[in-house]
């Protein structure tokens, strides 16, 4: 199945590359199938075209079971599973509750495998890292544990009776969901980009189920903040989702000396679920923030632009994506170098929207039509849910789709 998938998603991202003069850099991401997970790297041409394919496995179990989660068949979500600190590629192992570390061979991609750590918690799904002082080989590395992703399905008129998953217990008043749990959190490490070694240092927060595990976590652009965005407790599969509980934006302040975190606060808002990926302006204190799972009135959420003075965290406008008030599941986001662009790419429809983003992190539409401006999926990709993320590398936005059956996070790095 899952070469089957690999086969139609460079159908879909290769063109010809007879006339490639040569490869100016390789692609990364990750399969989180249901056994070993591997690393899946890509020859990437100077016309932004995708080469050969080579797969290393990682020693750990990536995070899929089709087993669980009904109609879900145990799909969950994140942003930012593969990052790359210096000549080491970190990613995660959201099955096996483990961070895999592999060298790399910058002449030719090759991946060497080093090691693998655990990761303080249970369904790692998330990377962030900066260094502790500029130009320095050591950094902070972040990671987010999930835990699960709890949610309820179904439940309207013509969509059959509700479905609550994992269970009824833990989403009755007083249930499981108001526990905070040692394995749902963020978890610090320091990372030698010389060695590759990758040690872990102390749990920095927890999180109660209620508002769900980390999707994605990110440092700002010093790395003076991180932030961290929260599944919630997402009812999807209807178009009335009364049960859902909303997500949350962490963000604190860090310190690059000593790595602690402090002065905690958040965003959240009634009726957005289901926040999933997010990015940091370059230029100011603006966080983009995807929301796939949204109430009927708040179908214009998909994209949130929130701004963090260190006191609170406040939404400062909100978009839809896609075509007027359709639920198109935004998922993921990505802001290009130079800051002026940004993507949300879509899981249900599958689409990238595009926004212009100033210089002071004040976002707008692209184009004159009443919904900015997005790109569909090519015409002849097979029908059914996909999900993606979106990278920009030389001008060119890559995004990795996978069924979601098969792979349930894929992130994309690349050299």
């Amino acid at each position: 199945m899952k070469t089957q998938l690999y086969g139609t998603l460079l159908a879909s991202l290769m063109a010809s590359t007879a006339f490639a003069a040569e490869v100016d850099g390789y692609l990364y991401t990750t399969l989180n199938g249901e056994s070993t997970n591997q690393v899946i790297s890509f020859e990437r041409y100077d016309d932004g075209t995708l080469g050969a394919q080579v797969a290393y496995l990682t020693d750990s179990q990536g995070g899929a079971n089709r087993a669980v989660g009904g109609g879900a068949a145990g799909d969950f979500d994140s942003q930012g599973a593969v990052q790359i600190v210096g000549d080491y590629l970190l990613a995660v192992n959201a099955g096996g509750n483990t961070i895999s570390v592999f060298g790399i061979d910058r002449s030719n991609g090759a991946l060497a495998h080093v090691e693998n750590v655990a990761s303080g918690g249970t369904r790692p799904v998330s990377i962030a890292y900066h260094a502790t002082t500029p130009g320095s080989d050591e950094y902070w590395v972040v990671v987010g544990n999930q835990w699960n992703n709890p949610n309820v399905q179904k439940g309207g008129e013509s969509e059959g009776p509700i479905e609550v998953y994992p269970n009824a217990a833990f989403h009755a008043e007083g249930g499981g969901h108001e526990a905070v749990l040692d394995d749902r959190n963020i978890q610090l490490f320091s990372f030698n980009a010389a060695t590759g070694a990758l040690t872990s240092v102390r749990t920095l927060a927890t999180y109660p189920g209620t508002n769900g595990g980390p999707t994605t976590v990110e440092f700002n652009r010093d790395g003076s903040k991180v932030a961290v965005a929260t599944w919630g407790i997402a009812h999807f599969g209807t178009q009335t989702p009364t049960h859902q509980k909303p997500s949350r934006i962490y963000v604190y302040d860090f310190d690059t000396a000593s790595g602690d975190v402090a002065n905690e606060r958040f965003f959240e808002e009634a009726g957005i679920a289901g926040s999933i990926g997010f990015s940091w302006d370059v230029h100011s204190d603006s966080i983009f923030v995807s929301n796939f799972n949204l109430a009927g009135d708040k179908r214009d959420n998909s994209l949130t632009v929130l701004v963090d003075d260190g006191v609170t965290v406040a939404k400062s406008a909100n978009f839809g994506t896609g075509e007027g008030a359709d639920i198109d599941e935004a998922c993921w986001t990505l802001i290009n170098p130079d800051g002026t662009k940004l993507y949300v790419s879509s899981f249900g429809s599958n689409l990238i929207s595009e926004f212009n983003v100033n210089a002071h992190g004040v976002v707008s539409t692209v184009g004159d039509g009443a919904e900015t401006a997005y790109a569909l999926r090519m015409e002849g990709t097979p029908p059914g849910g996909y999900q993606g993320h979106v990278h920009h590398a030389r001008r060119r936005v890559h995004v990795c789709a996978g069924r979601v059956p098969d792979v349930h996070t894929v992130q994309l790095r690349y050299l």
